[in-house]
């Protein structure tokens, strides 16, 4: 142990300006084969500080290697597990708790000690102490020694350095086997200072030697240099040719989207013109129809009728959002309200001159009728008025109000007929009576 602890504090402490006062071997509680070292130290320079070092082997176990310190002030507690039985079990409570078990109790309480002392000595916190034997700490503290500090620094750390038999014959031992080395130092440092300057001669001349290679490699390197400075240029260029053509295609990227974008308009453009054109289109030949069609011939009619038909339902068309916004379709919509206007103008002239040449043709017969005591047949008549039932229909959804002028011209003139027939219907009962009278 006294040669470890000889090793650790050339090794490891002197370096740190620290001084090693107690060691103890110990392992983790569960884990006796991961051996360490527990060190209690002092620094060498003021303020002391007081450190509990853990050391640990290298793995190879060729040198010692410093773990980790703890300052002593931080250690709250030392649970030495029992005061009366030998037990080489001992806690130490820092931020939290350390379970050691030491090699041997003597170790252990060795440690102990050591620990209650410097804590007596240096710190102001004092440490508690749990389940340590009385005995042993009363025999770390000197009678009159508890609170003197002047003057026992050294004379503690002296007592801690105190070396026994065993150690004295251990270090008498090593400075006999090193005597021969000691006595030889001088001549091992000259043959050393020769060997030197024989070394430097033969570098000066090998670095001498060597110039042509250096001269030689510095114009490689030269030319390497402006290869690369040749090569730079060339990446160089590159990049500008990429830059280039990465904008070129940015702008044949932005060109394709806006073509797509005009296809597609165009597609819904010519949509929305083809649903114009097949729904708000007249055909010529209604129109022509509607302007100059023969409302008095049946072919003449029935081409009225299937004009005003397809008149209705271009105007009746649902038309889109927006449609109603362009200018065609207002134009469209207000020529569509031209023919309108004026066939149903046209056609209530006309159906007013029919009724009353219809009129005219009936008085004539029943007068004729009365005459010859028949009734007058009416089934021309209606036969006639049936073919602008439909053109009569269509004028009644398109123009109510032209549709209402002409109904009521035609009662008065019904009621007319009405009453001349009723006339004529009495005088020929009468004439029919006085033939039969006659008769008899």
């Amino acid at each position: 142990m006294t040669a470890i602890k000889h090793a650790l504090q050339r090794d490891i402490f002197t370096p740190n300006d620290e001084r090693l006062l107690s060691i103890v071997n110990v392992c983790k509680a569960g884990k006796k084969k991961k051996n360490c070292f527990l060190c209690a130290t002092v620094t060498t320079e003021r303020p002391v500080q007081v450190k509990v070092v853990k050391v640990k082997k290298s793995d190879k176990g060729d040198f010692y290697k410093r773990q980790i310190a703890w300052a002593l002030r931080d250690l709250a507690v030392v649970d030495a597990k029992d005061a009366i039985k030998e037990n080489p079990e001992f806690d130490l409570h820092f931020e939290k708790i350390y379970k050691w078990v030491a090699s041997s109790t003597a170790e252990k309480n060795a440690f102990i000690s050591c620990i209650w002392k410097l804590n007596q000595r240096y710190l102001r916190k004092k440490i508690d102490f749990v389940n340590v034997s009385s005995q042993l700490l009363e025999e770390s503290v000197p009678s009159g020694e508890n609170q003197s500090v002047t003057g026992g620094d050294e004379e503690a750390v002296d007592e801690y350095q105190e070396l026994n038999a065993r150690e004295e014959q251990d270090i008498e031992i090593m400075m006999e086997g090193c005597e021969y080395a000691i006595s030889n130092a001088e001549a091992f440092a000259e043959r050393l200072s020769r060997e030197l300057q024989v070394l430097d001669g033969a570098n000066i001349q090998s670095i001498m030697a060597s110039e042509k290679q250096v001269n030689i490699l510095m114009k490689l390197l030269d030319e390497a240099l402006k290869e690369v400075d040749q090569i730079e240029l060339k990446l160089s260029s590159y990049e500008e040719m990429l830059q280039s053509v990465k904008e070129q295609m940015d702008q044949i990227s932005e060109s394709n989207h806006l073509i797509h974008l005009s296809n597609t308009n165009n597609v819904k453009l010519l949509s929305e013109i083809e649903f114009l054109v097949n729904h708000m289109d007249l055909a010529k030949g209604h129109i022509k129809a509607l302007q100059e069609g023969d409302l008095s011939s049946s072919r003449g009619i029935e081409a009225c009728t299937n004009a005003a038909d397809a008149l209705l339902q271009c105007m009746n068309v649902a038309l889109r959002p927006g449609h109603d916004m362009l200018l065609a379709v207002e134009q469209q919509q207000q020529r569509f309200s031209d023919l309108r206007e004026n066939f149903a103008r046209r056609l209530a002239s006309h159906l007013n001159n029919v009724f009353v040449q219809q009129g005219h043709d009936q008085s004539s017969t029943l007068a004729q009728h009365s005459v010859e005591l028949t009734l007058p047949n009416h089934h021309p008549f209606h036969r006639d008025l049936l073919r602008y039932a439909k053109l009569m229909e269509w004028l009644k959804s398109t123009d109510y109000r032209k549709y209402e002028g002409l109904t009521k011209e035609i009662i008065p003139r019904k009621q007319f007929i009405r009453d001349e027939k009723l006339i004529v219907t009495l005088s020929i009962t009468a004439k029919h009576r006085n033939h039969l009278s006659s008769l008899y």
